[in-house]
């Protein structure tokens, strides 16, 4: 079994369209455990809404049995 990420992404923005404000990007690259992936999301959080404060990012951690080709 294998951990994988999906992050989401949002941006805060009164001229875009409802439907094109937040985006889910999966991550293929697997995880060893959920604590990892969910601290990989944490540090790509912090390191993004640094550099922009209108994008708003979180992450749901999923195990699957995926594999990668």
């Amino acid at each position: 079994m294998n951990v994988y990420v999906l992050i989401i992404a949002c941006i805060q923005s009164v001229s875009l369209a409802l439907e094109d404000s937040c985006k889910v990007i999966p991550l293929y690259k697997p995880f060893e455990s959920v604590s990892s992936c969910v601290g990989y999301v944490e540090y790509f959080k912090s390191q993004q809404e640094l550099a922009d404060p209108n994008l708003y990012i979180t992450g749901f951690c999923t195990t699957k049995n995926y594999l990668d080709s």
